[in-house]
């Protein structure tokens, strides 16, 4: 079994010694106090040396910095405000995304008959995205303590949203098909739904000591999150009645190029939204050192040097030099 160690003050060990040597009668020599006395300094003296010992392998106190004032968070601490903070960076944020454009053109071969395979038309196809909009939330996230950092993996997910599009298309016909197809040109908003997902922004959390108090300078590089989109039905079959309206070689037309599967094939490769670095705000965390003390009904002004910051897997040490300032001239 681990032994523990509890830290008793000597006046308290002191206080004890006398009160068991008067209640143990008059009879008691001063010379037997002395030895009550000797032997119980001794035994303090060896529970402080056993204490050290115990603090000096424990988990908690490795690679502590030196200092004359030392600070020592617990890492489940500093988790549980670092979660708070990270999480509170995508508290139900929104993106939008507008001005985006894709363009398709190719040409449609068809057989016919005897004559082979034959081009029978080309399209030009534009595709302006006015609007894309969707809304983000996070998870608590994973921290790994240790190398002077903390690394975060926070999940972020992307709720739902809205898509607003308008597709305009150019059918020309060629060959034979021109006599009976013709050509066509036609514009068709659509409409449609941002698809549920989830990532994981991979950052790194960078503590630094400065003005008495530890700061969080976030970096999250070059992140970016995909956005993908669904069509609606209805968009969908209306498309693809652009150039359902004819039969014969323009039949043949439609099967060739399809639109609806032209703009579902865009938006499955989806939007990539990349988050500014300048999104993640540096974070202060509640630690600051006092630079006045009382002293005889006055206050002692001091100079505090922070010296060094060190995350360890069991604690975030604070570490700073601090003397008394010389009164003003």
């Amino acid at each position: 079994m681990r032994r523990r160690w509890v830290w008793i003050p000597a006046s308290v060990i002191a206080g004890v010694a006398v009160l068991l040597l008067l209640s143990a009668g008059p009879e008691q020599s001063p010379a037997s106090v002395e030895r009550e006395i000797a032997r119980l300094t001794h035994e303090r003296d060896s529970l402080r040396t056993l204490v050290w010992a115990e603090a000096e392998a424990s988990p908690l106190f490795a690679r502590r910095p030196a200092g004359d004032v030392l600070v020592g968070l617990p890492t489940p601490f500093v988790d549980a405000l670092v979660q708070d903070i990270v999480t509170g960076w995508f508290d139900d944020v929104e993106i939008t995304l507008r001005g985006l454009r894709f363009h398709k053109a190719g040409d449609v071969r068809a057989r016919l008959g005897a004559l082979g395979r034959r081009r029978i038309g080309s399209y030009d196809m534009d595709i302006a995205f006015e609007e894309i909009r969707g809304r983000l939330t996070a998870s608590a996230p994973a921290l790994n303590f240790g190398g002077d950092l903390i690394k975060v993996a926070l999940p972020v997910q992307v709720t739902g949203g809205s898509v607003q599009a308008t597709i305009a298309i150019d059918w020309d016909s060629k060959g034979l098909a021109n006599a009976v197809c013709g050509d066509l040109a036609a514009k068709q908003p659509v409409r449609g739904t941002v698809r549920p997902s989830r990532h994981i922004a991979i950052g790194e959390l960078h503590l630094s000591a400065r003005d008495g108090a530890v700061l969080v300078d976030p970096e999250f590089p070059a992140l970016a999150i995909r956005v993908f989109a669904d069509p609606s039905e209805a968009s969908v079959a209306t498309l693809d009645s652009l150039l359902a309206t004819k039969g014969g070689l323009c039949g043949i037309a439609v099967e060739k190029v399809r639109v609806s599967d032209l703009l579902v094939a865009r938006v499955e490769r989806g939007f990539l939204v990349r988050i500014p670095q300048k999104f993640f705000r540096p974070v202060r965390l509640p630690i600051v050192l006092e630079r006045t003390v009382p002293s005889g009904g006055r206050e002692l002004k001091l100079e505090v040097s922070p010296r060094d910051l060190v995350v360890t897997p069991a604690a975030v040490w604070l570490a700073a030099d601090v003397r008394i300032a010389p009164p003003p001239p």
